[in-house]
């Protein structure tokens, strides 16, 4: 056979058995199923058949595509597994508290730009957290490959409906959506930035803060007791990133991290290790630092937590700018996070800030976004730059007592690390600062009191109150710090009764005339001289009616409420008879108030009191 003969018919072999080089082949899992809550990886299966022994560079896997159901998808890992084991993070964490990935696929040239910058349901073609063609390693293709999916928090739940992997010719190996070199990651140095932004070789470091809004938006009052949510945003260079160290402790005694439970019932602590990247040129390495840090694990929760993340007080503010120098009225525990990416700078806007008044920070303002390896609530932990982790006032310890607390104006104060134990860029921005009013806490006191009067004897009477002390004044120069006292004027006349309540929510001051006349036994003297006035209360005039059962000189006088004559009517000498007179307040020019006018005869002498009200 001619050479050419055989060199066409062994191509036209090559191409028969090999079909799928140049034509994308896309296997499909269709029937999906439950996502289980809390932490427990599920692996949905695809097999893969008929295609070439190796994959590599020429041939591989181009894309991955995700329709599931989540009502949180910040708690979600999405990870694709080889049959060599081989694993490639597609989406980890990302989406904060919205829902669903619909119609999600992941290429290296995702025409959509950054999973980790998007937004649910993450419609479209988006660049993975991890590097797809990390499975494209010469490795045979054929056989079970896995979507792997962990919740990682519990609450929320979800069903993956299907998803596929296409194998085509070429597989994108980067780029896309505008960044040619795809995001900051171990793999790609160069598109990593130092925080001068001119250097090559830096420290990643993460710079934790707090936010002010999510508390200013999600807080309730409740009478000794406020509830909060709390987020600590990354705002950083690099993840913050920890791992356990594998060395336990009950209190001061070392044991050994299997212990179950400490003598006194609490679960041993683990110290923990900081991871901390370096950029040199295009090479992202890292390297570890023992923290004074701790994490145990939170039966209530049901996974392992960072202790003493986060310190959240109620505050009085002074003039120094820096509100954790300001007194403190009230504080929560420590609260202790396992930290996870369950909202970002970009998603949840106005969340991140450098400093409690700095502008609004979005991931598109912070350069290395979403760089991270690892997040969630096991062994490993960490937040992503550009990301935030949050806890709902709904869980446990996200309160702060306020027994004992004055209604009136604060600031929630929320610190993250407040211990300072792991390295960060900036140390002095960890807190935010909330203004908030108490409404539902102790009020201030309120002065008012009532009396009775028999004769010179005087009751008073004042509402009872818990932890108020008292001062009257009874205006002939003696007082008492009793409450509801009893006091005994020696000589009749008008005295003026200052009351006094105070508290440590303040005090408060009312003042009554009292009027102490010489009394019949079960008689008054208005009664006994038909002293009255009608209409009353008065607009312009009453009619002052009275009666006289001898001649007598008579006289009123008019007093206001602090006791001070503001006017004198002498009408003479009078026989016995009974008298009405037409008396015009409004002629005086008064303001609205109470006043007293007594009638004097001589022998005897009543008041009655005259409200005055303006038309």
């Amino acid at each position: 056979m001619p050479k050419q003969k055989r060199m066409k018919k062994f191509l036209l072999q090559l191409l028969v058995a090999f079909p799928l080089f140049a034509a994308a082949q896309t296997f499909t899992n269709s029937t999906g199923g439950a996502i289980p809550d809390n932490n427990t990886e599920i692996c949905f299966p695809v097999t893969v058949s008929g295609l070439p022994t190796q994959i590599d560079t020429s041939f591989g896997v181009a894309q991955v595509c995700v329709n599931l159901i989540h009502t949180w998808d910040g708690d979600l890992d999405i990870k694709l597994k080889a049959p060599d084991g081989t694993v490639v993070v597609l989406s980890n964490n990302n989406g904060g508290s919205g829902d669903n990935y619909t119609n999600s696929c992941f290429a290296m040239n995702g025409a959509n730009g950054q999973i980790g910058l998007a937004s649910p349901p993450f419609t479209g073609t988006f660049i993975p957290n991890g590097n797809i063609n990390g499975v494209n390693n010469n490795q045979n293709p054929n056989g079970v490959w896995y979507l792997c999916i962990t919740d990682e928090v519990p609450a929320d739940a979800g069903t993956l409906l299907n998803f596929s992997i296409t194998f085509a010719a070429s597989p994108p190996q980067g780029g896309g959506g505008g960044t040619p070199t795809g995001p900051c990651s171990t793999t790609n140095g160069l598109a990593c930035q130092c925080p001068d932004g001119v250097s090559t070789i830096c420290d990643l470091l993460p710079d934790m803060t707090a936010s002010a809004q999510i508390i200013q938006q999600q807080h309730t009052e409740t009478p000794g007791l406020i509830t909060l949510s709390n987020a600590t945003p990354n705002i950083g260079w690099g993840p913050m990133e920890i791992h356990g160290s594998n060395s336990c402790w009950c209190d001061t005694v070392s044991v050994a991290c299997t212990t179950p439970i400490c003598p006194d019932g609490s679960y041993p602590k683990q110290k923990l290790i900081q991871r901390i990247y370096r950029k040199n040129g295009s090479v992202i390495s890292s390297y570890d630092t023992l923290s004074t840090g701790m994490m145990s694990y939170h039966p209530t929760h049901g996974h392992i937590h960072v202790d003493d993340w986060a310190e959240f007080t109620l505050r009085k503010a002074t003039t120094n700018p820096d509100a954790t120098t300001w007194p403190i009225i009230a504080a929560g525990a420590k609260v202790s996070f396992c930290l996870i990416n369950l909202g970002d700078c970009t998603s949840n806007v106005g969340y991140c800030r450098d400093g409690n008044y700095g502008p609004t920070i979005t991931m598109a303002n912070i350069p290395n976004s979403p760089f991270g390896m690892v997040s969630g609530c096991g062994q490993s932990q960490g937040i992503y730059v550009g990301n935030l982790d949050i806890y709902s006032q709904g869980l446990a310890g996200m309160s702060i007592d306020l027994t004992g607390v004055c209604n009136g104006d604060y600031y929630i104060v929320s610190v993250t690390d407040p211990d300072n134990d792991f390295i960060e860029s900036n140390e002095n921005n960890n807190w935010a600062a909330t203004p908030i009013t108490l409404t539902q806490q102790i009020p201030a006191p309120v002065a008012s009191f009532s009396y009775s009067a028999n004769q010179n004897n005087v009751q008073f009477n004042n509402p009872p109150s818990i932890n108020y002390t008292y001062q009257w004044f009874f205006g002939d120069g003696t007082t008492s710090t009793n409450q509801n006292p009893l006091h005994t004027y020696t000589a009749t006349g008008m005295y003026a009764v200052t009351l006094i309540v105070s508290s440590a929510c303040g005090s408060d001051t009312t003042t009554q005339i009292v009027n102490i006349l010489t009394l019949g036994v079960n008689e008054t003297a208005a009664t006994s001289l038909g002293f009255n006035a009608y209409p009353n209360p008065i607009t312009e005039s009453t009619t002052i009616s009275y009666l006289l059962t001898e001649k007598s000189e008579v006289s009123f006088e008019l007093y206001n409420a602090l006791g001070q004559r503001i006017e004198l009517i002498n009408k003479g000498t009078q026989l016995a008879g009974g008298y009405e007179f037409n008396f015009n307040i409004k002629q005086l020019n008064l303001e609205n108030g109470i006043y007293i006018l007594k009638i004097n005869t001589g022998t005897k002498s009543a008041s009655i009191r005259l409200t005055h009200i303006q038309n």
